[in-house]
């Protein structure tokens, strides 16, 4: 009975095993650590404790990987095989739903904790520069692998539970953001509950949420990675947060597990037309959807990839109350000006646009590129430019909704809008525009090379991109820091460094124009 369990999970690590390019990932992932090995050496006379400083970019940029692998990679466990239609054939082969799991999840796993254990050796080396110990290393792998588990569980249970792999990839993203802020959040909370009086200071309900608060706090990573990276840490290998997060992850996976049949029991069946109670609202009696005239393509993006008018409206009104919501507690529980409430709105606002942006930047060429519908796209008549072009502009509308309330925000705020013009006009400004587009591009890029997990490849390529550029321009950085109190001669820096960025993006944008005409003849 257990080899039969286990075949999938032994199958697919002996195809893992035979794949180069997964060796030749994990020989790069191992580069990239020794290359910052070597940099912090070279550097070390001019910090103090470098093996600390390095040790603490390598842990955190760890966390930030697997926090995207949850949200790409595990989430899509099980909802690839629902959305090929794959699912029943694997039962129908007598293969049970805790064999389907271990195949389709712990192989995944498997595969992401070798990353981390070819890390360890170099990291190891990082005791010789000074500042970190044995068991600080080991410390802080044992709770990277906690997290990991916990991660790639959630992401499972949400494969499990949803039909289709964004509506995992979203379920996910809420629970790790539940998880990493939940502190935060119940401090506020309480925050907010004594200064409006409803409970008072040290009084039974208080010192309970402050006992919810400190177990949550043990519990997060976060704070786990910040007690591991103090001087002198002496704590246990196999914590409180290692306990707890292998604990909720062999909960949630025997949630998968036992949940299995009921989620997918008609996985393959075509669901039928939903209710929309906004459809007698929306459009004054037309269809639900408009029919394409001029522009099909951007039609077909803003109505099957951005959601359409309905999603764009709910977006608009939940973002709203949002906002309402933050500017009524600012004022009410935290004693907050309107002004900082708006400086708050406008961040989070922008926060919200960035992520809207790079989903989109993700989904925007990957459906065809995964069901091979490119050669049939590319039979419209046009050119590939403008095949792109219309893709963008059908996704264009989906981000009015956040950028209204980050104009909204920025109108409250009194700096708003003067920062926002500086925006426009300072070349300092804008290189984190530049940025953020050429991790859209890269993105946009990736999703039509890996079957999923474009955004964490992207994030790991901009990781490595600016760490070996903070390396070789270590002397633009200075010099454009010590230009800083010459605003013209800094500026004038900062478009150089734009120049570069631009062009960078022109290239990728190139690239992914190249590979739609190879797609396309194809």
């Amino acid at each position: 009975m257990l080899t039969g369990t286990l075949a999938m999970l032994v199958r697919a690590l002996r195809l893992d095993a035979r794949l180069l390019r997964a060796h030749l990932f994990r020989a790069g992932f191992a580069l990239l650590v020794f290359a910052s090995l070597v940099y912090t050496i070279l550097v070390g006379g001019l910090v103090g404790a470098p093996g600390l400083k390095m040790f603490s970019t390598m842990t955190y940029l760890n966390v930030v990987l697997i926090s995207l692998a949850g949200v790409s990679f595990f989430a899509t466990a099980i909802t690839e095989e629902k959305e090929e239609d794959t699912l029943g054939l694997l039962m129908l082969a007598g293969i049970n739903p805790l064999g389907i799991l271990f195949g389709k999840s712990t192989s995944r796993l498997v595969s992401t904790l070798l990353l981390l254990l070819v890390q360890i050796p170099f990291t190891l080396l990082a005791i010789t520069l000074g500042g970190v110990t044995v068991n600080q290393v080991l410390a802080a792998y044992t709770s990277l692998a906690a997290y990991l588990l916990l991660v790639a569980n959630m992401g499972v249970l949400a494969s499990v539970i949803c039909r289709r792999g964004g509506s995992a990839s979203f379920i996910t993203l809420v629970l790790i953001g539940l998880y990493l802020a939940s502190p935060i959040l119940v401090w506020v909370t309480q925050i907010g509950l004594q200064n409006s009086g409803l409970v008072q200071p040290k009084s039974n309900v208080d010192l309970q949420i402050q006992a919810f608060h400190d177990g949550l706090q043990q519990a997060s990573i976060l704070t786990q990675v910040s007690e591991i990276m103090r001087t002198g840490f002496a704590g246990h290998i196999f914590g409180f947060q290692v306990l707890t997060c292998t604990g909720t992850a062999a909960v949630l996976f025997f949630l998968a597990w036992i949940g299995f049949r009921r989620f997918t029991r008609h996985s393959g069946d075509q669901r039928g037309p939903r209710a929309d109670l906004t459809a007698r609202f929306i459009g004054l009696g037309r269809h639900r959807r408009s029919r394409p005239v001029r522009y099909p393509l951007a039609w077909k993006e803003f109505h099957f990839v951005a959601g359409g008018l309905q999603t764009q409206i709910l977006k608009f009104v939940v973002y709203g109350i949002l906002v309402l919501l933050t500017l009524w507690a600012a004022d009410r529980y935290y004693s907050y000006t309107l002004a900082d409430s708006g400086k708050f709105v406008a961040l989070g606002m922008l926060g919200l646009l960035t992520f809207e942006a790079c989903l989109y930047a993700s989904r925007v060429f990957h459906d065809e590129w995964r069901e091979h519908t490119l050669p049939l796209l590319a039979m419209v008549p046009g050119k590939p430019s403008r095949m792109i072009a219309g893709k963008l502009l059908g996704c264009l509308p989906a981000l009015l909704p956040a950028l209204f309330w980050l104009f909204a925000g920025c109108v409250i705020w009194p700096a708003g809008l003067s920062e926002l013009g500086l925006c426009l006009i300072l070349p300092s400004r804008w290189f984190y525009g530049l940025l953020l587009l050429l991790f859209m591009t890269l993105t946009a890029f990736f999703s039509m090379i890996v079957r999923w997990g474009s955004l964490p490849l992207a994030a790991t390529v901009m990781a490595a991109g600016m760490f070996f550029s903070s390396c070789c321009g270590s002397p633009v950085i200075m010099m454009l820091s010590t230009a800083q109190q010459q605003g013209t001669s800094f500026e004038m820096g900062f478009l150089m460094v734009d120049a570069v960025v631009l062009t960078l993006i022109l290239g990728l944008q190139y690239d992914v124009r190249r590979r739609i005409e190879i797609a396309s003849a194809q």
